[in-house]
């Protein structure tokens, strides 16, 4: 059994404060299981990454603000979780074996919309979406190519995906369809 004095500051603090926590995450998640998830992970990075912070006189307000940001954390995961599986449902919909017709229908408007949407991009952020997702270049790769910095191209890849996205929502179809982009290009 550990013993040491920050081990006891750290046993007090979660005592003291854990209840409180939880509650505070539940107010982000509406899920006592999740807040009391993201409370036991708060203290355990505490203890792993900070243990000098645990004996430090307004750890409080550094705890719930770690708490609020992993709540957050959790939510946008939850969200993006959603939006993959409607994605996929709806793909999954399109692909329950329709008559060959209705397929060989449905091809040429996906393909127009997809390159219309790669056609609409700025141009930096099409030369470095058709790089990237196209011709399967790696980030350090195009950005060679394009004497451009790896964190610039991954900008510019960001950027071309966000509106891809907007394009092809505004259209009714799901954002997963950007993984099939390779696929349909072939």
């Amino acid at each position: 059994m550990i013993t040491s004095p920050s081990y006891q500051a750290y046993k007090d603090l979660f005592h003291t404060l854990y209840n409180e926590l939880c509650n505070y995450a539940y107010s982000f998640l509406n899920d006592d299981a999740a807040a009391e998830d993201v409370v036991q992970e708060t203290f355990i990075r505490l203890w792993q990454k900070h243990p000098d912070l645990i004996q430090m006189a307004n750890i409080k307000p550094y705890l719930f603000r770690a708490v609020r940001n992993n709540s957050i954390s959790v939510i946008r995961k939850q969200q993006v979780e959603q939006a993959n599986q409607k994605g996929y449902g709806q793909l999954a919909d399109l692909s329950e074996e329709p008559e060959e017709q209705e397929k060989a229908e449905a091809k040429p408007y996906f393909d127009q919309l997809i390159y219309e949407a790669i056609a609409n991009l700025p141009p930096q952020c099409k030369e470095v979406f058709t790089r990237c997702r196209i011709q399967g270049m790696t980030h350090q790769q195009a950005a060679a190519d394009l004497g451009l910095s790896a964190k610039t191209v991954e900008n510019y890849m960001g950027r071309a995906l966000k509106i891809l996205r907007k394009y092809l929502a505004d259209y009714g179809l799901p954002a997963g369809i950007l993984l099939m982009i390779k696929l349909l290009t072939d």
